[in-house]
């Protein structure tokens, strides 16, 4: 078996946060590589949290290559 076939398929991830609600005009993103949304969103949690940064996340898009477009991924999850 072709090692290329052993691992797991990265995609690209866009996680839309701000300062808060009474920011929401400084909208931002934070891009990933990952597996999942759910990794996806661990990684922007972890990083705003190692970096003592409090903000409010919004949602979670996945890129599609194909169509050339973000897919909103954040049905499933527990944003704050």
């Amino acid at each position: 078996m072709n090692k290329k076939n052993q691992e797991p398929k990265l995609y690209t991830f866009r996680v839309k946060y701000n300062p808060g609600a009474y920011h929401a005009a400084n909208d931002s993103y934070h891009y990933f590589k990952a597996i999942s949304a759910d990794q996806a969103l661990n990684f922007h949690l972890d990083m705003m949290e190692r970096k003592s940064l409090v903000s409010q996340t919004l949602s979670v898009e996945r890129k599609d290559p194909y169509a050339d477009k973000w897919v909103l991924e954040n049905e499933h999850h527990n944003l704050e």
